[in-house]
């Protein structure tokens, strides 16, 4: 788990000027914009190769937190470019919510750790339950009840389950769900202001909502909560439609079928079987039951390979784009004229 202190300073009068720089040509700015609004169209639609809607699984996951990494990435390269003005306030803007935006990451790799703590769990079950030798020899019924009982135990700490876990999940995601709801997105950029200004606030709207929508998204498949927002993006932005696209699909398989992440639904689906199979205890001695709970067995072994590989992959995700927001407010801040 990347967890760490979050800055709680956003003044730049606390910092140094750095050297001025002299003033890009308005025609290399609109050239950054464009770009930024390319990579940012071709991002959003990689999300939905050949699926629409697309799965909400932990992989993709990974790939729209990839996607964030990537656009705040672009930020703080444009901003290395610029002459940025402590007053612009788009900047203070991107200072304060970026904070914001920290507490989530710390929040989602909070309940990362918890899901591979539980996941140790479920590798335990899977080895008291091992077929052993070239003749697969069944587990001992020992091993079998003390796996019942590993069950039990699983699904205490399982969403839902009302135990201290499940507890300290909720009030964490909760926390995060209202920090996202929290989040300022921006404005458009309007009126006579700078081509500087107008270019910054053209990106940081940009930032803002992909930050917003897709937080929403892993707080919801990590929690089964609604915290996906709705936004809308002015006609101005050539992203729009690429943006409103993906967040109609995405909506669409919220509404359709919830929004655990699809390795969690897979993974308790397959505890589930095997609980049925092991919970008929009479049928310990019945060679047709213990058939059905090799198969069982292996089905959860697959699942929960599936579900530790997204697992692992959004893990890495989030503390990546968490290295990359602290990156970028730091270059904003060493950037204030």
């Amino acid at each position: 788990m990347f967890l760490a202190e979050t800055p709680r300073f956003s003044s730049p009068s606390l910092f140094h000027p750095s050297a001025k720089k002299s003033r890009p040509p308005a025609k290399n700015l609109a050239l950054i914009s464009q770009s930024f609004d390319e990579n940012l169209i071709r991002r959003l639609k990689s999300l939905t190769p050949g699926a629409d809607p697309p799965s909400i699984s932990l992989s993709w996951l990974s790939l729209a937190v990839d996607l964030l990494t990537s656009t705040h990435a672009d930020a703080e390269l444009i901003i290395s470019y610029l002459n940025i003005s402590a007053s612009d306030k788009s900047a203070i803007s991107y200072l304060d919510e970026s904070v914001k935006v920290l507490d989530i990451c710390n929040s989602i790799s909070s309940e990362i750790e918890r899901l591979k703590h539980r996941r140790l769990l479920i590798h335990f079950i899977l080895h008291l339950l091992t077929f052993s030798g070239e003749d697969r020899r069944s587990p001992a019924p020992e091993n079998i009840r003390r796996a019942r009982d590993s069950l039990n135990e699983y699904r205490t700490c399982s969403r839902g389950g009302g135990g201290g876990d499940s507890s300290k999940k909720r009030r964490s995601l909760e926390d995060s769900s209202i920090l996202i709801r929290d989040l300022r997105i921006g404005n458009p950029p309007r009126g006579k202001i700078s081509t500087v200004e107008k270019l910054l606030q053209h990106m940081m709207y940009g930032v803002g909502a992909v930050t917003v929508f897709i937080a929403g998204i892993v707080v919801s498949a990590l929690s089964g909560s609604p915290a996906v927002m709705e936004i809308r993006v002015s006609g101005e932005f050539l992203w729009r439609e690429a943006f409103n696209g993906l967040q109609t699909a995405v909506n669409g398989v919220i509404g359709r079928k919830g929004v655990y992440a699809d390795e969690s639904e897979a993974l308790d689906e397959g505890l589930r079987k095997v609980g049925d199979v092991i919970a008929r205890q009479e049928a310990f001695l019945v060679e047709g039951e213990m058939e059905k709970l090799g198969d069982a067995v292996k089905m959860l072994e697959t699942v929960t390979e599936e579900f530790s590989d997204g697992l692992d992959r959004l893990s890495n995700g989030v503390n990546g784009f968490f290295r990359t927001v602290l990156s970028t407010r730091n270059a904003l801040l060493g950037n204030f004229l």
